[in-house]
Order: C-alpha cells, then structure tokens, then sequence
C-alpha cells in the first residue's frame, strides 16, 4: 500500500504469519535496490517475524508514483526523516513499542542515521554488509578481490586497470560494485525457489529508480563514516556479516564492533557468504536473528 511520508506517497509491503511476532523493518541496499520482488524468498522468515520491505524515496514503487520530483529532496537527513516516519506509521498500525530494523549496504547506513536520531522507536539494529568507512573498506577488501578474480580474466582485468583505492571517478567504484557481486561466494539457494512468483524480466521503474537513486546519493555514500558518526548506542545493535564480504570488509567492521559500546552488541560471521549473505544464505541470516535479536523485541503489544 502506498502511505504518505516526506510530503510523497511512498509504498510499504507487510507480510507475514502472526500478528504477535516482531516486526522487522528492512532498509535495502543500492541506494535504488528495491527488496519488494524478493519478498518470496523469504516465506520461511515470516513464522519469526513480521517483514516489512519499503520502497524508499526514488526507488521502486515509491519513484513509479513519484519520478524524478523528488530529486531536490534525495538526501540522507530527508531519507532519514522518512525512515522514522514509516516506522512511526508501523508502530501505530501493528500495535508495537518498538521495532526491529535491518539495514543491508546503504541500508545500513541510513540505519545508523535513524537509530541515532530516534533511538527510542527501536528495539534493536541489525547491520548487514556493514558500511562503516568506504576507504578503508574499500583499501582492504580490493587486494583480496584482485586475488579472487585471478582466475576470472575479464575480472582480473577490469580490477587490474582501475588500480588501487582511492578512486577518482564513479566508474571505478562501479567496476568494484559489479565485480563484488559476481565473485560473492555461491547462493545457497536454489534457483528455482519461487521463480513463478517473481516478475521477469523486472518493471522498468526498478531499474530507473536505481540509477536516479544512485546518481544522486553517490557522493554523498561516499563521505559518511561511521567510526565517528555513532560509537555510543542506546540500543542492542547486531552486525550479521558474510565472513568473505570484500565490498564491505568484514574486516573493519570487526574492529568497529570493538570499539562501540551498547548496551548489547554482536559480531556475528555467517562462513562462505559475502557481501550478499542476506540473499545467499537466508536461512542461516534468519537462524542469527532468532537466536540474538528476536527476544528483544518480544515486548506486549501496546
């Protein structure tokens, strides 16, 4: 359905199996990469669960209704206003306290943004292909990608000929994006699994809203840092990482961890994912958030 947050109609999926269960925002990567086709994937999820999969500003069905209005509004403090925003509605429609958020990539850094600005509508942060410093991430996952593009020619090429980070120019950090993905360990998912339910080939307006999305958030990705952003949280806050995520280093987000303080908090490494665990091994990604991050956010309804 669509609801107006931010001065736009922007749309919102629910699902799920109870109404008592925990309610689980989920903030997509990209910016622009739209969740809502992938609800199918995770079925399993919503016996644990309520998910609620949102169609940020510029994205999805949200920039379908919109289009490209919303360009002068496309910021990381408006994105964040709407994110609190739908929370606040998800709070007062499905009669909850607090909520769980998960934010994946760029998710994960409006996540941040939002549990620093409203730490009190939160029961607990999930982080996912954590971005904590680009640079750094970038500096340490790039040789590591070089190495396991050694028997990918094309790969090893295109890696090879933008050389090393610091990068000057947006194609580069492209070529890294791509080649990320495509050596990210295997899925453990079977292709097959709910295939009729997805939409093949997508909507045009997935793939507009991700470039309009990306054009206009890129510079400003790349200037956040989480290590001075918010080291104090007032919340359990979780990282589920893929031990071999060389887009968003495990390695760093490691170190991270150590130096934060919470009243909770968790690295927790998911063996042979990467950067796209969240999709590639879901079910190990749901078994960490029952065992960790579910009974916290078991609280009676209001």
């Amino acid at each position: 359905m669509y609801v107006r947050i931010g001065g736009i109609d922007q749309w919102i999926q629910i699902s799920g199996s109870d109404s008592a269960n925990p309610v689980l925002l989920w903030l997509n990567g990209g910016p622009g990469a739209s969740t809502v086709p992938s609800i199918c994937l995770y079925r399993s999820w919503e016996r644990a669960f309520t998910i609620v999969m949102w169609d940020q500003r510029g994205e999805g069905k949200t920039f379908d209704r919109s289009g490209e209005s919303v360009a002068a509004s496309m910021t990381i403090d408006q994105m964040t206003s709407d994110g609190i925003g739908v929370a606040e509605y998800l709070r007062k429609h499905l009669h909850k306290d607090k909520i769980i958020l998960l934010g994946h990539s760029w998710g994960s850094i409006l996540g941040l943004h939002m549990i620093a600005q409203r730490p009190d509508v939160f029961a607990a942060y999930v982080g996912t292909g954590q971005v904590v410093n680009l640079r750094r991430q970038f500096e340490a996952g790039y040789p590591k990608l070089r190495e396991r593009a050694a028997a990918n020619p094309k790969g090893e090429r295109e890696l090879t000929a933008i050389g090393s980070p610091p990068w000057s120019d947006a194609s580069a950090y492209h070529t890294v994006n791509v080649w990320a993905d495509a050596l990210d360990p295997p899925s453990k998912v079977s292709s097959h699994v709910c295939a009729a339910e997805r939409l093949v080939p997508p909507p045009a307006y997935i793939q507009a809203g991700a470039q309009f999305s990306n054009r206009l958030l890129f510079d400003a990705i790349g200037k956040e840092d989480m290590d001075t952003f918010v080291t104090h949280y007032a919340l359990p806050v979780f990282f589920i990482q893929g031990s071999d995520d060389l887009l968003t280093t495990t390695s760093v987000v490691k170190q991270y961890v150590r130096e934060i303080e919470a009243p909770s908090k968790a690295l927790i490494e998911l063996p042979g994912s990467g950067h796209l665990a969240i999709f590639r091994d879901p079910d190990a990604f749901l078994a960490a958030l029952e065992s960790r991050v579910r009974r916290f956010a078991m609280s009676p309804p209001r």
